[in-house]
């Protein structure tokens, strides 16, 4: 944070040097390429004979001549080796920026004329596309152009348009049927940490939209790439600083039909309206600390007060603990729903200081913001036997209604900056800062499935869960590029990074009781028992730090006599998990609760239910003279002693690859990776911090491994524009420090213990890869892509006693994926449609088919079998989708800067829970619709509309659907909400300074048009 505030300070005295006036001059800028080969030219040379003045191309190939009077002029460009080429009648305009991008070929060319052409970015599509053309692995991405058409809010909802990626929870990315386990993501090219406890899953919604520059993923291994990953790995790039200045403002609100502002929502009485809210309101008092070890108290007990002092202080003890949470809510209010709000900024500049180019762009944004709904299901069922078919058949054990409303909030940030120092070298700095908060309030209740109180009475159950969240992720990273021009142009790259995540999640309230209605039409409202629930207070903390440092070598052909390009290099990357976790339990059964509404809740932990209620004198028989002590609540130290823990893993990498061609046309990416793999965990002691030694002496906490990574990579142009790859590699996945960690603790998610195992191996997986890909104009492309891959000891949840809901992290055998993918974005005039609305109309879209199978270990298959006998012994893989579809038709007219699109997205249904029996989220197709417009140069508005579709969110036990008649012809929902449509609408301000000019629209380069 501190780096970030920093590098935001040096932007802004940065900005002041920079407002001198423009004078009458324009700038010259673009990039030159080798025909041929499609690669940027490093050292290029651009020069302006009238005048004498020129440059030289930087190592992306840009240059830039600044301070052009204004006129017409002959551009000259040249590069050793190639022929020389000029550009006449190159217009510069005072005030504005011409760009020209020249490829340069080894066959004479005629003089092209040229007024201005726009660069190819790498945040627009076209430019993208140019990249994937020319890469080494197989790729996909989306640029920050098709971000902002597709009105994806962050990562997250940018990625559900990425072929072959899925996201799960709002924040889980998916690639090719695989999850976070089998992911790597990176930040500009830095690996990042993870801020959940549970799962190696980089939550995607804590990068907002209006940050990115694009979003790649990799989907087949090169050596230079972590080898930790077989799905994707997924590169989101920050925004890079701009040619000139640049600045932009917008705001919006929005609402959607389950609440518009006004509108009833439930809230937590201990969460401010700002949606903020501060972990330090909620923390652990401050007697709990320092105690090792509570004392176990009683409803009712006996002790003489005099004679057993500590029995008297654990009673006081007891009294004060009970009145610091009971200041807090356990039960949500109602409450008044504010607009959906959001804000961003950026600005950025570039100018020389002492002779070379230094650019630098910051930015900051800020949401908040409400969802909910109230006509929600959760439902709990098992098995009941067979029909005569031999199908099992579902048994009702719990269908409520669910209440929720989740206020969230989000506020982050970025400084980047790079500094050119001749043509040859370039540092640059990316910080980037963000906090999501979230406040949640949720009312479960419904008949429930077991007796309590004995009177064979209807009886209601309500749950009530109150909490605040907060996920934070700080990130800078320091790199460096060099060419050696005295050593055939080696290049050399290097880069330091280091990143932290934190998730606080300070008291999470739980709260239940039940409502026996009785003849007489009164109300016994029941807490605690043994049918019940204790109110839970329950408090975590995780915080995971990641620094790297990394080295690159590439010697190019030219160095070499054209035989090859040589890359060699290595990483060292070091992460450290400090996980915290205790559990507090209020036992309350006997007390009397007044009324179900929440001040009656919340008035149960006041001082009428606390401490000592009523105090019975001693028996004059007793010799010790104990009184007896009839207690209001009693507070419990639930903690588990090894449910704390710090993990460290540090990886050593080196790599040596090399490209070459064998024939025209034929390039070959080969080489190997070298990981050394250190992973240990320490269960520490809840108060001193301590590393405690294990009960069992054969346990072991460190995996040690060293793995040989090859890849093959080849790539056949068919023609210019149409490429076949093929790909073989071999990657690993490794165990997360969760999965490893030596306890078990209650699952959220499927209401059971899930255990840690400390045995675990990594998994060694086999990836095969084809792909055909046409790019045939610029802006377009069709591909279709074949893979296949073979997972050796995967580790998955497996089921030990379904009976009791426990689950543990096992190495199965083995598992498959086989999958297709298929591609294709083109323009209706391609197809001869030029009408004034459809030759600005384009149609795009994805499909991805995927077939996984993973063979179930043999203690969940035992457990799987006395339920249903013919049990198969395979099963998909958890989360993977049998299908995923995107389709989007866009419309963007340049003259009158209009753009509208409908984007559609859907995935097949898929195993989200693994149990007896297993649950399945139903498919939920979405269709947005976003649109925007130009009114001023300077000014634009946008509307967005998602989810017009308005289906709902659901997951169901996987029961044949002819067996519903056994639960009265229901859908057995394990969770069923709302989603509803939701409506945005903003304006964005970019003014436009002096010494630039609002982007160019898109323009052939200066060789021609469709070139890759």
């Amino acid at each position: 944070m501190r780096l970030f505030v920093t590098s935001c300070l040096l932007a802004v005295a940065l900005f002041g040097a920079s407002g001198a006036s423009a004078q009458a001059t324009g700038i010259l800028n673009g990039t030159v390429v080798d025909a041929e080969s499609g690669e940027t030219l490093i050292g290029a040379n651009i020069y302006v004979p009238s005048i004498e003045r020129g440059a030289a191309t930087d190592l992306d190939g840009n240059y830039r001549i600044t301070g052009l009077p204004a006129g017409s002029y002959d551009v000259q460009y040249s590069f050793a080796g190639l022929v020389d080429q000029t550009v006449t009648g190159v217009e510069i305009v005072a005030g504005q920026t011409t760009t020209i991008n020249v490829q340069l070929t080894s066959d004479e060319l005629e003089t092209v004329t040229v007024t201005a052409a726009a660069i190819i970015e790498t945040n627009s599509e076209v430019g993208l596309l140019r990249l994937r053309a020319r890469a080494a692995q197989v790729s996909d991405a989306i640029s920050a152009e098709a971000i902002s058409q597709s009105g994806s809010s962050d990562a997250s909802d940018a990625m559900e348009r990425v072929t072959g990626a899925s996201v799960q929870g709002g924040k889980y990315v998916f690639v090719r049927g695989l999850g976070d386990r089998y992911a790597n993501t990176q930040l500009n090219g830095a690996t990042l940490p993870t801020a959940d406890p549970d799962r190696r899953a980089v939550q995607f919604d804590l990068f907002p939209s209006e940050f990115l520059e694009n979003i790649i993923t990799l989907k087949t291994f090169t050596p230079d790439k972590p080898g930790s990953f077989s799905g994707g790995l997924v590169d989101i790039n920050t925004r890079s600083f701009p040619e000139q200045m640049t600045a932009s403002l917008s705001v919006s609100t929005g609402a959607s039909t389950l609440v518009t502002p006004g509108g009833d929502i439930l809230v937590d009485p201990a969460t401010s309206v700002s949606y903020v809210g501060t972990a330090s309101d909620f923390e652990i008092p401050s007697e709990l600390l320092g105690e090792a070890d509570l004392p176990v108290l009683s409803r009712q007990i006996r002790f003489n007060p005099e004679a057993d002092p500590e029995m008297l202080a654990a009673v006081q003890l007891n009294e004060r603990l009970v009145d610091a949470f009971g200041a807090r809510s356990v039960a949500p209010e109602a409450g008044t729903a504010a607009p959906n709000v959001s804000a961003s900024g950026a600005f950025g500049n570039r100018f020389s200081v002492l002779g070379n180019d230094l650019g630098f762009i910051v930015s900051g944004t800020f949401d908040r913001g409400v969802s909910s709904y109230d006509e929600g299901i959760v439902g709990r069922y098992g098995t009941a036997g067979e029909n005569e078919s031999g199908q099992q058949l579902p048994q009702l054990r719990q269908r409520r209604n669910d209440q929720r409303t989740t206020l969230a909030s989000n506020l982050g940030g970025i400084a980047n900056a790079a500094y050119r120092i001749g043509q040859f070298n370039e540092v640059s700095l990316n910080t980037l800062f963000s906090r999501n908060a979230e406040s949640e309030a949720r009312l479960i209740s419904g008949p429930a499935p077991f007796p309590i109180g004995g009177t064979g009475d209807p009886i209601t159950v309500t749950d009530r869960v109150v909490g605040h969240a907060e996920r934070q992720l700080a990130s800078a990273s320091l790199r460096g590029r060099h060419e050696l021009p005295r050593a055939a142009g080696v290049g050399v790259e290097w880069r330091a990074s280091y990143a932290e995540t934190q998730l606080d999640e300070p008291d999470l309230r739980f709260f239940a009781n039940a409502n026996l209605s009785g003849a007489s039409g009164g109300n016994d409202l029941v807490v605690g028992g043994a049918s019940l629930n204790n109110t839970l207070h329950f408090f975590r903390e995780s915080t995971e730090t990641l620094g790297g440092l990394g080295l690159d070598l590439t010697v190019p052909e030219r160095a070499l006599g054209g035989l090859a390009t040589i890359k060699v290099g290595g990483l060292y990357e070091t992460t450290a998990r400090d996980f915290r976790e205790r559990r507090f339990e209020i036992l309350s059964e006997g007390l009397q609760l007044n009324g179900e509404d929440a001040e009656s809740v919340n008035a149960f932990f006041s001082e009428a239910n606390s401490g000592v209620l009523e105090v019975l004198p001693a028996n004059p028989r007793d010799p010790q003279q104990r009184q007896t002590y009839l207690l209001g609540n009693i507070f419990r130290d639930g903690t588990q002693d090894n449910n704390q823990y710090d993990g460290g893993l540090d990886v050593a990498a080196g790599y040596a690859m090399a490209e070459f061609s064998l024939i025209d046309r034929l390039r070959v990416i080969a080489g190997a990776r070298y990981e050394r793999t250190d992973l240990s965990i320490d269960v520490v002691n809840r108060i001193t911090g301590d590393a405690v030694a294990p009960e069992d002496p054969d346990f072991s906490n460190q995996i040690a491994e060293n793995d040989i990574l090859p890849s093959l990579n080849v790539v056949y142009a068919l023609t210019d524009n149409m490429n076949v790859r093929t790909a073989a590699t071999r990657t690993l996945a490794r165990p997360t420090f969760r999965e490893i960690a030596p306890f078990c603790a209650f699952d959220f998610g499927t209401d059971g213990e899930l255990c840690g195992n400390p045995e675990l191996n990594r998994t060694l997986i086999s990836n095969l890869d084809l792909r055909w890909e046409w790019f045939n104009t610029p802006g377009s492309l069709l591909a279709a892509s074949v893979y296949y891959k073979d997972l050796q000891s995967p580790i998955e949840r497996v089921i030990i006693d379904n009976d009791n809901g426990l689950q543990e992290f096992q190495n199965v055998s083995d598992a498959t994926i086989l999958g297709a993918e298929f591609e294709a974005r083109q323009r209706l005039e391609t197809f001869g449609l030029t009408g004034p609305v459809l030759r600005n109309l384009s149609l795009g879209g994805n499909l991805t088919v995927t077939r996984s199978e993973i063979t179930i270990g043999e203690t969940e298959l035992a457990e799987r079998r006395t339920v249903n006998p013919d049990a198969a012994d395979t099963r998909p893989l958890q989360g993977q989708s049998p299908f995923l579809v995107n389709v989007d038709l866009s419309y963007d007219n340049p003259t009158s800067d209009t753009r509208a699109g409908l984007f559609f997205n859907v995935f097949g249904r898929r195993l989200s829970r693994v149990g007896i029996p297993d649950v399945y989220e139903n498919p939920s197709p979405q269709l947005d619709f976003v649109a925007s417009q130009r009114l001023l140069d300077q000014i634009s508005v946008k509307l967005s509309v998602k989810n017009i579709l308005n289906a709902n969110a659901e997951e169901v036990y996987d029961f044949p659907e002819s067996t519903y008649s056994a639960i009265g012809g229901l859908t057995p929902f394990y969770l069923q909400r709302e989603r509803g449509t939701s409506f945005s609408l903003g304006i964005s301000f970019s003014p436009a300074f002096g010494g630039g000019s609002p982007a160019v629209p898109p323009a052939p380069s200066a060789s021609g048009v469709g070139r890759l």
